[in-house]
């Protein structure tokens, strides 16, 4: 099955709506009948559906099925070392930080030979700017290792998607209780969106610029850099991500270029399924028709997907919570808006071998997301996907993720 470039079979569509529809306990979703016709896309079917990317004429629900399964960069361009800048260290030096190899063709290649089809590229962009000094000029060595990736992911005919990613929480300066900190906030983001959207003006419609990570909400009262941060409450705090995720929109829709009606992804409230379903939560006003896409992460059950604290998923319980969590985001399909699952995932601290169960809760997953038109994101940091060796060397995550490309 395809999950999305090649287009859904019928049988792939009943598995996915008999399981994500029913709180059954099998650990996997039921087999459809034989008898169901399986569709196949020919090669110039889909070489038109990349001519009408190309040509930008897409709305957002079908973009989301374009980008298909998807896979972060994780801990790569967003390792943070603002002190080691300021020191006088080259900001591409940081990429490998935390542990990750240097970012190669080859490595890209291997996601989507591995069945990705889109690269999301978390970046710490102030790892590059001297923003204390009032200097928000992105260092042109970032910019150029940045823009190099991007260009890996679109050589490999993937949708690439770019953000600024905690990025060392500066976020916290929205919810200073002093004004002109919070002014300084929307000016350096304003500046920093306007330099990436600027570089990028022209690139072609596979890249994706994303608002934020997960810091519009908690994070946008985060003391870690701003002591006198938290004076965002309740409502407040609904209202300042409206107001930047519109200053997002707003700052690179008036770049031009492609960016004038380029997809655009839009952070939510925490990227939380429950906050951002919220009715408090809005998406922004925009020029261009259909283009904005919603972003939301999933990691439940946490104890199970981040720690090692419980080794097991399958109960009828969990595969009702996880069925009735991922229903809640067709609030915005069913407005129009596209929804990217921007990571989830089952932890493994880096290690190739997946938890016990992993394989039955990403099928009943990436079930709901073909059922919903959601496109999910596995986050991953030289984990399931082993960069070096360009593959996923566990064989049956492996497989399930080959056979939805």
């Amino acid at each position: 099955m395809k999950h999305r470039t090649t287009g859904r079979t019928a049988a792939t569509l009943l598995a996915a709506a008999l399981t994500a529809l029913s709180a059954c306990a099998a650990p996997e979703a039921p087999s459809p009948s034989g008898t169901a016709e399986i569709t196949q896309v020919s090669a110039g079917e889909t070489e038109a559906a990349a001519d009408t990317a190309e040509k930008n004429e897409l709305t957002v629900l079908e973009v989301t099925r374009l980008m298909g399964n998807g896979i972060n960069l994780g801990n790569t361009m967003e390792a943070y070392n603002h002190k080691g800048y300021l020191d006088g260290q080259d900001p591409t030096n940081f990429e490998s930080l935390w542990g990750m190899p240097h970012t190669t063709q080859e490595m890209v290649d291997g996601m989507k030979a591995a069945g990705f089809d889109t690269l999301r590229v978390p970046v710490a962009w102030t790892n590059g700017m001297y923003y204390e000094s009032g200097d928000y000029t992105i260092d042109e060595r970032l910019f150029a290792r940045v823009e190099e990736i991007v260009n890996y992911a679109l050589n490999a005919d993937m949708y690439v998607i770019v953000n600024d990613h905690w990025d060392g929480g500066w976020w916290g300066k929205f919810g200073s209780a002093a004004e002109e900190t919070r002014n300084t906030a929307m000016e350096m983001y304003t500046a920093m969106w306007t330099q990436i959207a600027e570089r990028f003006r022209d690139y072609s419609y596979k890249l994706v610029l994303e608002s934020a990570n997960e810091e519009l909400g908690d994070g946008l009262n985060n003391k870690e850099q701003c002591e006198d941060s938290g004076a965002l409450k309740g409502d407040e705090v609904f209202d300042k991500i409206y107001e930047i995720n519109s200053r997002f929109v707003k700052t690179v829709r008036a770049t031009g270029g492609k960016n004038a009606d380029r997809f655009l992804l839009i952070a939510g409230y925490n990227t939380d399924f429950d906050h951002t379903s919220d009715d408090r939560y809005r998406m922004p006003e925009d020029t261009a028709e259909n283009k904005l896409i919603v972003s939301v992460h999933y990691y439940g059950p946490w104890d199970y997907c981040g720690t090692r604290a419980v080794n097991q998923w399958g109960s009828p319980i969990q595969y009702k919570e996880q069925n009735e969590t991922m229903a809640r985001m067709t609030k915005f399909t069913e407005k129009g808006y596209g929804v990217i699952i921007g990571e989830y995932g089952v932890l493994t601290d880096g290690r190739p071998t997946p938890k016990p169960d992993t394989d039955i809760y990403f099928t009943n997953f990436l079930n709901n997301c073909d059922l919903y038109n959601y496109c999910p994101l596995l986050w991953d940091c030289n984990g399931l996907y082993r960069r070096r060796e360009g593959k996923i060397y566990d064989e049956t995550i492996a497989k399930l993720f080959l056979d939805r490309s």
